[in-house]
């Protein structure tokens, strides 16, 4: 059960950090002159590869800890989509929802790292974006699994879990807009773990970062403090 709960937080982060409502951004042909020139003249947002993303994450120090990106994490075919996609979701509409965020950072147009403490307390995610529009869409669809599925329950690896979420108030220095989403997850009818997604946006860039494993509050989001404060340097 140790070995499960920490897998399932990492793959409900990455479902948030990856999601997105999807749609096209661009500016419709005949729309008003005006509206046009206006973003035509607007400055380009600077994206971040994945190597820059990958960079920051491992080179940024939050509440006395490292982190390590990975591999695949961010990707469609990474190894928290393949956990998800084997496992059982009730209601089973919470499981295309889940993997539709999941994916959906790729399709409109975004780049995402994420890896976890040297301690394995938190997991953090970093997704850039081509322009704002797709981080604000981002950061919109953060709550979509709390209002969706508030209450669903997750059969992975012959583990049945209930996942309960709802919204919280949070504010993270620095960032444009933030988003909180706490989620507790029960087993055999205890809650076993309280996952706090602290979601944020800088510019085009989002930082999302939860626990796996139970910390207090503040350490979520003074860890996504830390992000927030090097995605701004680094852009």
């Amino acid at each position: 059960m140790k070995r499960i709960l920490p897998a399932i937080a990492l793959c409900a982060g990455l479902s948030l950090v990856g999601c997105t409502g999807g749609g096209d951004s661009a500016p419709k042909d005949g729309g008003d002159d005006a509206s046009k020139a206006a973003v035509e003249e607007a400055p380009k947002a600077e994206k971040l590869d994945e190597a820059k993303l990958k960079e920051i994450l491992e080179s940024t120090k939050a509440e006395g800890q490292s982190f390590k990106a990975v591999d695949g994490a961010g990707n469609a075919s990474g190894e928290a989509a393949k956990a998800l996609e084997a496992s059982e979701f009730e209601p089973a509409k919470c499981k295309d929802i889940t993997l539709n965020m999941l994916n959906a950072n790729l399709a409109s147009g975004g780049t995402t790292v994420a890896g976890t403490s040297t301690d394995n307390i938190v997991s953090a995610g970093l997704s850039s974006f081509d322009d704002e529009d797709g981080a604000k869409t981002q950061l919109e669809g953060s709550s979509t699994i709390a209002k969706e599925c508030s209450d669903v329950k997750v059969k992975t690896a012959g583990v049945e879990m209930q996942m309960k979420y709802k919204t919280f108030d949070v504010e993270v220095a620095g960032a444009d807009e933030t988003s909180g989403v706490v989620a507790n997850v029960e087993a055999g009818g205890q809650t076993a773990m309280e996952l706090r997604i602290v979601t944020a946006r800088v510019g085009n860039n989002i930082v999302a970062v939860s626990n796996i494993a139970d910390v207090e509050e503040a350490t979520v989001t003074k860890t996504a403090d830390a992000f927030v404060k090097a995605v701004k340097n680094a852009s």
